[in-house]
C-alpha cells in the first residue's frame, strides 16, 4: 500500500516478528434489546444522471456507527436493480430472527402518485411508465421490516434528482402532467417503526459540503449518545440538521412506536481502558484491489493520542502518520481523523502489496510508551489479543499502562 503521495512508507524501525494468524470474524457487541441488524445502502455512481458526492461516505459512517452499538450491520454501495432486490430478499429471509432491524439508504429517490421509489444505480427513467419496472419501492422493504418487532427507516434519498426532473420537463415540453414529484411523499408507519427522512415530504436534502450529508452526520453523531430514547435523539438530529444547514433543511420522523427504543443504554463513561464504548472505526471496501484507494474514519477520544498502523499478512508493519488525516473536533469528547478517496495522501493499494488479510487500526499509545522498542512490546502484545479475534480492547503490554487499540480487517486481491 502507498501511503501518501511520497512512496511507500518504511517499516517502523524493522521488521518487526510480528505473527498475524488467520482471519477470525468480528464479533459484534451485544445487543441490550436482542439481535439486531442494519442494511446499510449508498447508492453514489448513477450511470446517466452522474456521480452523487457523498452516498458512499455516508453509508461508511453510519454503518460505523450502527456496528458500535452493537448491531450486525450489511453494508452494500451502487446497487443495481437487481442487487437492491436481493438485498431486499436477504432481509426478508433474516427478518423473523431479529428482534430490532434498521435500514438506512442515501442515493436517489422520488415519488410516483403519492408513492416512494429507491432508485438504483442502473435506473434509466426515460417515461414515468419506467418508475415501477426499474426501481424498488420503498413500501416492499418496509412490508418486509414491520415483521420485525422493533424497525428503524432512515432515507437520506431526498437529494437534488435529475430523474425527476428530466420526466417533469419532457411532461411539460408535451403539454400534460406527469405524477412524479422531487423529495419523497409522506408514508404510514405501522407498528413499532420509526421512518425518519432527510428532511420534510415534497422538499430537497442537501448532499453537503463536505464529506459527508448533514443528516448522516448528525444521525452518526447522536446514534451513539447513550440512554436516550430514540425518538429524543432524533430530535437533536433534527435540531444539528437545521442549525447546519440555516434552517434550509429540517428532517421528519414519522412514528406510532408504543416500545422504548435505546440504540446505547447503561453505558459506563468511557475510558482509555475501554474503548469499545469510546471509539469508532470504518474501513472501506472490505476488498481492495490494485489502484484502489482504502478509506479510513477513526472517532477517538480527547485522551487518546492514536498512532495508526497497517499490519500485513507477512509481519510487515507501516505506520500511517497522524499529518495524513483530516482531523475534527467532533464536540462530544472525540475527534474524527479520517482518510478518504480523493484525499491529498491517500491509502493506495500498490500491485507489489501482499495478498491477503491486511489490519488497519490504532492504539492509544501511553506517555510512556514513545521509543521504538516500547512500540514494539505494545504490537506484539496487541497481536496476541488479535489472534483470538479481539479487534478492539486494552492490553497492559509488558509491564506498562494500559493501552487501547482498535483495528478493521480488510483484504488485498
Amino acid at each position: 500500500m502507498r501511503v501518501g503521495s511520497g512512496g511507500f512508507w518504511q517499516v517502523l524501525c524493522c521488521l518487526l516478528a510480528i505473527i498475524v494468524c488467520s482471519s477470525s470474524a468480528r464479533q459484534q457487541a451485544q445487543a441490550q434489546t436482542g439481535k439486531r441488524f442494519a442494511l446499510v445502502i449508498g447508492n453514489s455512481n448513477y450511470q446517466q444522471v452522474g456521480h452523487l458526492t457523498n452516498p458512499r461516505n455516508d453509508a461508511v459512517l453510519i454503518s460505523a456507527s450502527l456496528q458500535a452499538v452493537g448491531f450486525e450491520v450489511e453494508t452494500l454501495f451502487d446497487l443495481g436493480e437487481e442487487a437492491m432486490g436481493a438485498a431486499l430478499d436477504s432481509i426478508a429471509e433474516r427478518a423473523s430472527s431479529l428482534d430490532v432491524i434498521a435500514f438506512y439508504f442515501a442515493g436517489h429517490g422520488l415519488q410516483k402518485n403519492g408513492k416512494n421509489y429507491l432508485v438504483p444505480v442502473d435506473a434509466k427513467l426515460k417515461t414515468e411508465t419506467a418508475i415501477e419496472r426499474e426501481t424498488i419501492g420503498l413500501q416492499s422493504f418496509m412490508d418486509v421490516m414491520e415483521r420485525v418487532p422493533i424497525s428503524l427507516v432512515f432515507l437520506d434519498a431526498c437529494r437534488n434528482n435529475p430523474f425527476a426532473e428530466q420526466l417533469l420537463a419532457k411532461s411539460k415540453a408535451q403539454g400534460r402532467s406527469v405524477p412524479v414529484q422531487q423529495g419523497l411523499a409522506t408514508v404510514r408507519a405501522i407498528g413499532d417503526m420509526l421512518i425518519t427522512f432527510a428532511t420534510l415530504p415534497n422538499t430537497l436534502a442537501l448532499d453537503g459540503d463536505t464529506d459527508n450529508s448533514p443528516f448522516a452526520r448528525a444521525l452518526a453523531r447522536h446514534i451513539k449518545t447513550a440512554n436516550t430514547e430514540v425518538s429524543v435523539l432524533m430530535k437533536r438530529v433534527t435540531r444539528d440538521v437545521m442549525a447546519e444547514t440555516g434552517g434550509e433543511q429540517r428532517p421528519q420522523q414519522l412514528s406510532q412506536m408504543q416500545t422504548e427504543f435505546y440504540f446505547s443504554k447503561n453505558a459506563e463513561t468511557p475510558t482509555a481502558a475501554a474503548p469499545q464504548t469510546k471509539t469508532l472505526l470504518a474501513v472501506y471496501p472490505g476488498k481492495a484491489t490494485t489502484g484502489q484507494e482504502v478509506s479510513l474514519l477513526a472517532d477517538v477520544p480527547h485522551s487518546c493520542s492514536p498512532s495508526f498502523i497497517n499490519l500485513a499478512p507477512s509481519n510487515k508493519v507501516t505506520p500511517i502518520p497522524l499529518k495524513f488525516f483530516k482531523v475534527i473536533d467532533l464536540g462530544n469528547g472525540q475527534t474524527r481523523h479520517e482518510i478518504s478517496p480523493g484525499s491529498r495522501y491517500g491509502l493506495v493499494v500498490q500491485e507489489q502489496d501482499e495478498r491477503g488479510l491486511h489490519r488497519i487500526g490504532f492504539f492509544c499509545a501511553p506517555t510512556d510508551a514513545v521509543e521504538a522498542d516500547a512500540k514494539i512490546k505494545l504490537l506484539r502484545a496487541i497481536n496476541a489479543r488479535l489472534k483470538n479475534g479481539e479487534l478492539s480492547g486494552t492490553t497492559a503490554g509488558d509491564g506498562q499502562d494500559a493501552a487501547a487499540y482498535h483495528f478493521s480487517e480488510y483484504v488485498v486481491q
